[in-house]
């Protein structure tokens, strides 16, 4: 065999030194080339509407390399010849291209299918809103920007199917009401939990500019793994995280001028006199005024409106709020502070108002491939000042007093009128101040733990530190030269009321994707929540001079308002979830949670609760290809699971001590005495079942997409602690398990996209109803109340008005005489008085036994609907809210001509009132004092028709273009003018708003609902 050459022999081939040495060359040059860097520069544009976008992300494929396209939308990156720059941008689809040499890259990007790819926050993670199977409502951060509003749920109002609104009052630093698919229960708490970041807050104290998002879960199937914390449902606010890219700054400022509205309106001076006079003879007295009278009172028109002179024309109101993110692709930040200042529309002290300062920072840390942590602080501190004499005081005087007297006399004294102890606007000038100051430090720290693949644990805890204090000096008043007055005590009071609210979570996600047809999510969890609070208050009378209102000063100790005392509760619970998918077409989801509350005895301690659902996507079927684009996306949801409610008060299973000042009686000695209260060891959980069917569609490529809801909820054991007892027994009775209640109920959600030319349009729309009742009174019916009566009655929704129901005007003597008799009247009925229906037809009209059930003022047929338009730069929105049926008795002074014998008021409805002449007027005829009984019963005459449409918010918007605004570092200039409430359409005839509900409105005792027109600026850096 002969020798072969050397040389390389694997696989058999032989290579010449020379070829090695040519191979060798060619590699090297290869590498050289491969290994060139160029920088690489362009543009990233929505491909749609050709704007830049700013923080997009560009990426070389198969590298770490990153960047981020700059304020004006332009990148650069170092890559290779060969690579592939990918761009991706949240909201749109990734796009890729290869580079071409040094040429610059230019990149438009398609919007993603929002609709299919959106994100919803739900219990303890997140979820595509296509794969829900339970009822979720979710609203982005555009609700909330840019109105003029003072917290985030007046924003929220009317964009939410099922979740109900109202403002009590606009006064600054009132709250709103609010309740999701209705009441409940009968007593204990009905306000939804609400959730920031995972921690129990307040939804009033919350900047609206820090939200991002927010979640209302409906149904027993997304709120059962909240167990006894969601029985009246659960409201996530999900607040705004860093992105990353350079820091990029925003600055909101908003100014505008608050104005009242609904103000009643009154008989004009000359007019007043002339009803007075006639209300008196038709009482049988004599007239008060005299024809020369009237007519000089004809010279004052108007006459003094007391009611309007206790408000401003108008009053300020402004915000500011200043943000910062960032970050790199291992931590991001958030950085916001806000500064809200909102003046009261009363006279007196211009410091009157309401003052929040906001400041949230959110850090978001990825420490490795497998663990990431998120912290969170947040301080909310609020400054309301406001006059010492109760709101409710303040205007029961000004809506009383007549038309013809003066507020203050020619020497500048401030007037006592007949039937008035107080005037109102001293009260205000010179009453002195009430100040809450009230302070919240929330913050929590989570950690996520990627065990391994598909696996994660996750901590959570947070805490949040609330202390109220407030302070009261209010001034004596000396109203010489006028004898009387009720306000010449003067007194200081401190309170102080602190707690501390504590979380922890600590949960376990697994989710895992089986082949193309089968997914799993899974989750276990277990929680604890724990709160202690302590409060005290102190008062004291007398302060000399009038000067150096703190409590050393004052000499005598208000024993019944000198008090304090502390609570704790605790709550530990375990829960679980489980969904379950088949092609995205078939979904499964089940939870459950074991609550243990403090609140109850050990051997009731413990509630579990829970939940099924199920959905099906036939817009994934196969027979549903041929029109895909027709019906982009069809899916039918049921859900079934059970809710608890354990907010009934602490201790009622334990007999306690309690302290009462001022209790008896010894050698004309006020001493304090001790008694126990009433305890009940075999109360258990409240218990809601809820089941609902819904529907979701979209049509046209997701352009038009809608929900379809109906439920039905059982509230089963409830919690009642005012049940009759004997009076003989010398107690209150204690709370006790007793009866049932239903809410059932629809809601319809729609939304459609649509462009004419280069115009865009959106419309959204939503419409709910929900109706109650009383399903087990427990065999017993309550009716409670004195002006307003309510009653409780199986059959009949919670808390409905119970009274007479009036049938016209008795028109003359013959028919008072064969009518039937008022059993509360001894004067008896006279011609043009409110005739009423004989229920028991006993020939007798008697209080207790001919009332019917008239209604109730929960309301139904809560809509809204906002239509909104964009074109080079100008944005354009309008928002109308309403409610289609509600009733509202209104009473007192309120409603009533001369009400409890006063000289006033005389409203101008008044003047329509019954005479010989006007049979078919909207009011009886006018009396005074004891003849007024017959009109004043309660009865169906007060009940108002409270339903209304309200444009609530309308907007304008100019949006500089950016070729302009960058050559200064602003890459976004915006100004607008918009308002709020400016318009209110409504049956109440009262002067009073319809959305009011609190107890002070039944008499008009409220502080008015404000409209507001402010301009705002948007800039972004």
């Amino acid at each position: 065999m002969k020798n072969m050459k050397s040389g390389s022999t694997k696989f058999g081939i032989v290579l010449s030194p020379k070829l090695k040495f040519i191979l060798l060359l060619f590699l090297i040059a290869n590498a050289a080339v491969l290994h060139a860097q160029n920088t690489i520069s362009g543009t990233v544009k929505d491909g749609k509407t050709n704007e830049l976008l700013v923080g997009a992300s560009i990426s070389v494929k198969g590298t770490t390399k990153t960047a981020n396209t700059d304020f004006d939308g332009t990148f650069t990156i170092d890559a290779p010849n060969n690579a592939i720059i990918v761009v991706s941008y949240v909201g749109y689809e990734n796009s890729e291209k290869a580079i071409n040499g040094n040429q610059p890259l230019h990149f438009l990007l398609k919007s993603e299918d929002q609709v299919l790819k959106e994100v919803v926050v739900i219990g303890y993670g997140v979820q595509k809103k296509v794969n829900l199977t339970s009822a979720v409502s979710n609203v982005d951060s555009k609700v909330f920007q840019n109105k003029p509003v003072t917290s985030a749920s007046q924003a929220l109002q009317g964009t939410v199917p099922g979740l109900v609104i109202q403002q009590g009052s606009s006064e600054p630093g009132q709250g709103t009401n609010i309740n999701i698919r209705g009441i409940g229960t009968f007593q204990s708490g009905t306000y939804p939990l609400i959730l920031i970041d995972g921690l129990i807050g307040s939804i009033d104290n919350i900047n609206p500019n820090d939200i991002e998002s927010v979640s209302v879960l409906k149904d027993a199937s997304s709120t059962a793994v909240y167990g006894s914390r969601a029985a009246n449902g659960v409201i996530l606010i999900t607040t705004k995280i860093g992105k990353k890219g350079k820091t990029r700054v925003s600055y909101d400022y908003l100014y505008g001028m608050q104005a009242p509205t609904n103000l009643p309106e009154y008989a004009k001076a000359w007019e007043y006199a002339e009803l007075r006079n006639e209300a008196l003879i038709n009482s049988g007295l004599s007239a008060q005024f005299t024809p020369d009278q009237i007519n000089e009172f004809r010279k004052m028109g108007k006459g003094t409106v007391w009611l309007d002179k206790i408000y401003r024309d108008t009053a300020p109101q402004s915000t500011h709020n200043l943000a910062f993110d960032g970050g790199s692709d291992k931590t991001m930040y958030h950085i916001s502070v806000g500064h809200l200042d909102q003046r009261s529309l009363f006279e007196g002290n211009s410091d009157y108002g309401l003052k929040r300062n906001n400041a949230r920072v959110t850090i978001n840390s990825k420490l490795s491939d497998k663990f990431t942590v998120i912290a969170t602080a947040a301080y909310n501190g609020t400054t309301t000042k406001e006059h010492a004499y109760w709101t409710e005081w303040l205007i029961e005087q000004a809506t009383r007093i007549p038309v013809i007297y003066p507020i203050k006399d020619q020497n500048d004294n401030y007037t006592l009128v007949s039937g008035s102890n107080s005037n109102p606007l001293a009260r205000l000038n010179e009453g002195g101040m009430r100040t809450y100051q009230n302070d919240a430090l929330a913050g929590s720290i989570s950690g996520e733990w990627s065990i391994v693949k598909d696996l994660k644990l996750k901590g959570f805890f947070g805490g949040n530190l609330s202390t109220n204090n407030s302070h009261e000096f209010r001034k004596s008043i000396d109203y010489a030269p006028y004898k009387g007055g009720g306000d010449n005590e003067s007194s200081v009071m401190d309170a102080f009321d602190r707690t501390l609210l504590l979380n922890s979570t600590l949960t376990l996600n697994y989710s895992k994707k089986i082949g193309d047809s089968h997914s799993f999510a899974g989750l276990l969890g277990i929680s604890n929540e724990t709160s202690k609070r302590r409060w005290y208050q102190a008062r004291k009378i007398g302060i000399p001079g009038n000067e150096f209102g703190v409590i050393g000063n004052g000499q005598i100790t208000d024993e019944k308002n000198t008090f304090g005392s502390a609570e704790q509760w605790g709550i530990n619970s375990f829960f679980s979830r489980l969904n379950y998918s088949y092609k995205d077409k078939y979904l499964l989801e089940a939870n459950v949670r074991m609550d243990g509350s403090s609140r109850f005895a050990s051997e009731n301690r413990w509630g579990t609760f829970p939940s099924f659902s199920a959905g099906w996507r036939i817009s994934n079927e196969g027979f549903m290809q041929g029109i895909r684009e027709q019906v982009s996306n069809l899916k039918i949801r049921a859900s079934w699971g059970q809710t608890g409610n354990q907010d009934i008060g602490l201790y009622k299973y334990l007999r306690t001590i309690n302290i009462a000042t001022q209790a008896y009686s010894f050698r004309d000695n006020l001493a304090n005495g001790a008694y126990f209260s009433e305890s009940n060891p075999d109360i258990t959980w409240e218990t809601s079942e809820m089941i609902d069917f819904g529907i979701e569609a979209g049509f046209f490529n997701n352009k038009l997409s809608v929900t379809l809801d109906f439920y039905s909820k059982d509230t089963k054991n409830i919690l009642v602690s005012n049940l009759p007892v004997p009076g003989t027994y010398g107690s209150g009775a204690p709370t006790q398990n007793v009866g049932a209640l239903n809410n059932k109920g629809w809601e319809f959600s729609a939304n459609y996209a649509f462009t004419t030319g280069k115009v865009n349009h959106s419309l959204t729309g939503n419409l709910s109803d929900n109706v109650n009742e009383v399903t087990d009174d427990g065999g017993r019916t309550l009716i409670s109340g004195s002006d307003v009566v309510t009653i409780l009655k199986e059959g009949f929704p919670i808390n409905s008005y119970y009274a007479l129901k009036s049938d016209g005007y008795f028109q003359n003597a013959q028919e008072v005489a064969n009518g039937p008799k008022q059993t509360f009247n001894a004067a008896g009925a006279k011609p043009g008085d409110i005739r009423y229906v004989d229920r028991n037809g006993d020939g007798e009209i008697n209080e207790s036994t001919d009332r019917f059930i008239l209604g109730n003022p929960f309301p139904r047929y809560t809509y809204g609907l906002t239509y909104a338009m964009d074109w080079n730069g100008i944005d354009f929105s309008v928002f109308l809210q309403g409610v289609g049926k509600r009733s509202m008795w209104i009473r007192g002074e309120a409603v009533e001509a001369f009400h409890n014998n006063n000289e006033g008021p005389v409203r101008d409805y008044h003047i329509d009132r019954w005479t010989p002449a006007n049979p078919d007027a909207s009011y009886p005829r006018l009396t005074v004092g004891s003849e007024s009984a017959n009109n004043a019963a309660k009865s169906d005459f007060w009940i108002q028709d409270a339903s209304y449409l309200r444009l609530k918010n309308i907007q304008l918007g100019y949006t500089i273009p950016e070729r302009f605004t960058k050559q200064i570092g602003v890459s976004r200039f915006r100004a607008y003018v918009t308002g709020q409430n400016l318009v209110t359409l409504t049956k109440l005839k009262s002067g009073y708003d319809p959305e009011i509900n609190s107890g002070a409105a039944l008499s008009g005792r409220v502080y008015p609902v404000t409209k507001v027109v402010a301009v705002g600026l948007n800039v972004n850096f």
